[in-house]
This record gives C-alpha cells, structure tokens and sequence, in this order.
C-alpha cells in the first residue's frame, strides 16, 4: 500500500509507535536483567511499564490490532542484547545499555513529534494524548543521562536541567 495523505500517514507512525513499544515491552526485561546498577535496572523498568501501557493507548487510538514489526526499535534492542554478551557485568555494560536505551528514546521521542504534527494538521484528537507520551519519553531520556554522567564518574549536567 502507498501511504498517500498525511491521515494515512498519522496511522503508519501510530502503528510504529505501537510495535516499538511491543519491542521494548517484550525485549527489553532481559536486557534490564543484565544491569547491575539498581538505579539505572529501576529506570529501565520504568521504560517496560510505561511501554506496556503506551501500547494499550496507542492500540486505542488505531482500534485495529494489526502492524508491521518496527525495525528500528528491534535494532536498537538487537544492539543491547549484543552489549550485553559482549561487555563485561558492570558499569561498563550498564553505561553500554544506557546509550542504546537512549537511542531508542531519541528516536521515538522525533517519531512522536512526526505523530504529533500530523495529528494537528489533520484536526485530530491525539495530539494531547501523544504530547504525553513524548514528556514521558523526554523525561526518561533526560533520567537515563543524569545516570550515564553518574556512572562515568560526571558532574550531574545542571545545563540540561
């Protein structure tokens, strides 16, 4: 199918939201098993929960079951998964799992922003509930770097605060 409106389009990047945070829901407790920090693990669980109740919203907001599996999400995890076989156990490995975690929320933190225009454009409801969704994933992103820059021996980045 070609996506040819941008209402076509609107569902494409919802259904990607959707089955990145399957990816991640499903995918990402292993890897957070691998972590030996508590608070980077506890962060990491935080990701899980909320991708597991994103799903639920996003998969409300297309009322149909059905989408394409997100390559991007499942590379990023195949990279942590990679991470974690080859870094050793500590916080090596967890400033490892760390940046692939965060390129995760990079990426879908500008997926929801996509999501969030086309929404606006097509006068459509969602954009509140997806503006949301994109303050969580910022606010974890900005969690995670405070605990990259703890764990590499950093001053905490009052710049970014």
């Amino acid at each position: 199918m070609t996506t040819s409106s941008h209402e076509e389009l609107l569902r494409v990047a919802l259904r990607d939201l959707r089955e990145g945070r399957g990816v991640v829901a499903h995918r990402l407790p292993e890897v957070a098993a691998a972590v030996d920090d508590p608070e980077t693990r506890q962060a990491f669980q935080r990701l899980i929960a909320q991708a597991t109740q994103e799903m639920e919203t996003l998969a409300e907001m297309l009322r149909n079951p059905e989408g394409e599996p997100n390559l991007w999400a499942g590379g990023i995890l195949d990279d942590a998964g990679r991470d974690v076989a080859s870094t050793a156990a500590g916080p090596v490995r967890d400033t490892a799992l760390i940046g692939a975690i965060r390129k995760f929320l990079a990426a879908d933190i500008v997926s929801l922003e996509t999501a969030i225009c086309l929404s606006q454009h097509e006068g459509d409801a969602k954009s509140a509930a997806l503006e949301a969704l994109r303050q969580n994933a910022s606010a974890l992103d900005h969690l995670l770097r405070g605990q990259l820059r703890r764990l590499t021996g950093q001053a905490p980045d009052r710049a970014a605060d």
